[in-house]
C-alpha cells in the first residue's frame, strides 16, 4: 500500500484503527453505516424531495439520475470499507503508545485545524461567488431559492458523504496508483505523491463538477464552468492538504464547517 512504499505521519485515527483486529475494525466500520443508515432513513423524505424535486424546493434530477446516483453510493461504501477495514496502515509500538496517551489533545487539535480551515475556505468561496455573481447566468443563480429548505442533519449528511466520496473514491485510490507508479523511481518522494494525488484529484473532481452543474441547471456557461472549477479546486485541495497533514478527522469536520458555512450565508444574503 502507499504507507509501505512511501511513509508518512500516522494519522490519529488512523493509529486508533491500527490498535483493532481486522474484525474489530469491520464492526467499527458496520456500526457507523448504521448509524448513518438510521440517519438517511429519517431523513429519507427530505433527500428525495432535494433530489428530485423541483424548485424551490429541490435541484429537480429526474428518474435517468437514480442508477448513477445507485452506482455513486455503492463505490463510497466499497472504497469506505475497503480503506477503512482493509488498507489500515502498520505503526510501531511507540507510535501507537504516544496517540494513546495524546488522543484528547490531538484529537482537540484536529478538530480546531478542520474547523479553521473550513471556515477560511467557505469565507474564499463566498467572496469568490459575491465578485463573480454577476458574471454567471440566471439558469444557475435560481437555484439558490433550495438553501432555505435544507436543514441541518441533511446538510451534515452531504458532508459527510461528499467527504467520503472525494477521500474515498477519488484520492485514495489515485494516490495508490501513483505511488505504484513511483516504484520505478530512484528516490521516490513523499512530496510529489501527495501533491500529485491532491492536484490530480481536484481537477479531476472539479471538471466533473462542472459538467454535473451544467447538466443540471441545463445551462452552458464558460464563466459557469470557471467558477465551478475554482471553488471545487480550492475545497478539494483543502481537503487534500488536511488529510495528508492533519488527519481524516480535520478534513471531515473542514467539510462540515464549510456546508454548514455556505448554506447559512446562502440562505441569509441571497
Amino acid at each position: 500500500m502507499i504507507e509501505q512504499q512511501l511513509k508518512r505521519q500516522i494519522t490519529l485515527f488512523e493509529a486508533v484503527l491500527n490498535n483493532y483486529s481486522t474484525l474489530q475494525r469491520c464492526l467499527m466500520f458496520t456500526c457507523a453505516f448504521l448509524v448513518i443508515s438510521g440517519f438517511v432513513f429519517a431523513e429519507r423524505a427530505n433527500i428525495a424531495s432535494f433530489l428530485f424535486s423541483g424548485l424551490p424546493i429541490g435541484i429537480g434530477l429526474t428518474s435517468n439520475f437514480i442508477a448513477p446516483l445507485v452506482v455513486v453510493g455503492f463505490l463510497a461504501f466499497s472504497c469506505s470499507a475497503y480503506f477503512g477495514i482493509m488498507c489500515v496502515p502498520k505503526v510501531s509500538l511507540l507510535s501507537q503508545q504516544t496517540n494513546d496517551n495524546g488522543f484528547l489533545s490531538e484529537l482537540r487539535v484536529a478538530l480546531v485545524f478542520g474547523a479553521c480551515f473550513g471556515l477560511l475556505t467557505a469565507i474564499l468561496c463566498s467572496l469568490i461567488f459575491v465578485i463573480a455573481e454577476p458574471h454567471l447566468p440566471l439558469g444557475f443563480l435560481k437555484y439558490h431559492q433550495i438553501f432555505g429548505s435544507l436543514d441541518f442533519v441533511l446538510i451534515v449528511l452531504t458532508a459527510i458523504f461528499s467527504s467520503t466520496l472525494y477521500l474515498s473514491v477519488l484520492m485514495l485510490p489515485l494516490s495508490i496508483v501513483l505511488s505504484r507508479l513511483m516504484v520505478f523511481e530512484t528516490t521516490p518522494s513523499q512530496f510529489k505523491l501527495t501533491t500529485g494525488s491532491i492536484v490530480i484529484s481536484s481537477i479531476i473532481l472539479a471538471l466533473f463538477m462542472a459538467l454535473l452543474v451544467a447538466v443540471i441547471t441545463a445551462t452552458l456557461s464558460i464563466n459557469l464552468i470557471i467558477f465551478i472549477v475554482i471553488v471545487t479546486i480550492i475545497t478539494s485541495s483543502t481537503l487534500g492538504l488536511l488529510y495528508w497533514f492533519v488527519g481524516l478527522e480535520a478534513s471531515l469536520v473542514a467539510n462540515l464547517v464549510y456546508c454548514l458555512l455556505v448554506s447559512y450565508l446562502a440562505h441569509i444574503f441571497l
